[in-house]
């Protein structure tokens, strides 16, 4: 029987064939993080410009900035849905009411602790279906106009010469807001949400899901004014 050692058990190494599979997969390394780092570490010789390792640690810069991308498009969908799911939990909510008053109290409570924002106003110009409310409320003819302008919404930091007018005695220590117009059957109103935090909503955020409550709420307040038109 033969002592074989070690370095005779090893299948011996084709380099020909290494090299032509490393020319026919050449994203191979690229894609090898830790390959490729070795390899671009490898020490040029003395007195030669190394135009290869400076190419390589670009591709590696461009590697990191790629992945630091990626993982903020992950944190972004993450958070995306999580805000999702808190305007899903929101509208189910808001669907269990049975009368325009029990909708007018869980938007002043439920609402806004599930949206984690401080106030939430409805404005309706011309009619106040409520004689008693928090959040479903009157307003004066043009008001919507006044606060919106021709927009359709605004997000931003508070507008202080409006605040008190939408949000009452709370208005002066709210920093941010989300504005929405709605239409009442011809009837301008908004949909307004604060925050004291003065981050919380800002320029140039998406507003699809900040429609789609505003519509739901809006659809619910008409379903119960035509009930009580009746």
């Amino acid at each position: 029987m033969s002592a074989d050692t070690p370095d005779t058990l090893q299948p011996s190494l084709d380099l020909e064939q290494v090299r032509a599979f490393l020319v026919d997969h050449p994203d191979f390394i690229r894609e090898d993080a830790e390959l490729f780092a070795l390899l671009a570490a490898l020490p040029a010789e003395a007195g030669v410009v190394d135009l290869a390792s400076a190419a390589r640690e670009k591709l590696l810069g461009e590697l990191r900035q790629l992945k630091a991308l990626n993982e903020g498009i992950v944190e972004t969908a993450r958070a995306n849905l999580a805000i999702q799911a808190q305007i899903h939990t929101a509208v189910l909510a808001l669907l269990e009411v049975d009368s325009l008053s029990g909708l007018d109290r869980k938007i002043s409570s439920r609402l806004t602790g599930t949206l984690g924002v401080d106030v939430c106003r409805i404005l309706i110009e011309g009619h106040a279906p409520l004689k008693s409310a928090e959040s479903i409320l009157g307003a004066g003819d043009g008001s919507v106009a006044d606060i919106l302008g021709e927009k359709v919404e605004r997000l931003g930091p508070v507008d202080n010469n409006r605040a008190h007018e939408i949000y009452g005695q709370q208005g002066a220590r709210m920093r941010s807001e989300a504005v929405v117009r709605l239409d009442f059957n011809g009837r301008d109103g908004l949909f307004a949400l604060a925050s004291r935090d003065p981050h919380l909503f800002q320029f140039g955020q998406g507003t699809e899901l900040l429609n789609f409550l505003a519509r739901a709420i809006e659809r619910l307040i008409l379903q119960w004014m035509h009930h009580s038109d009746r």
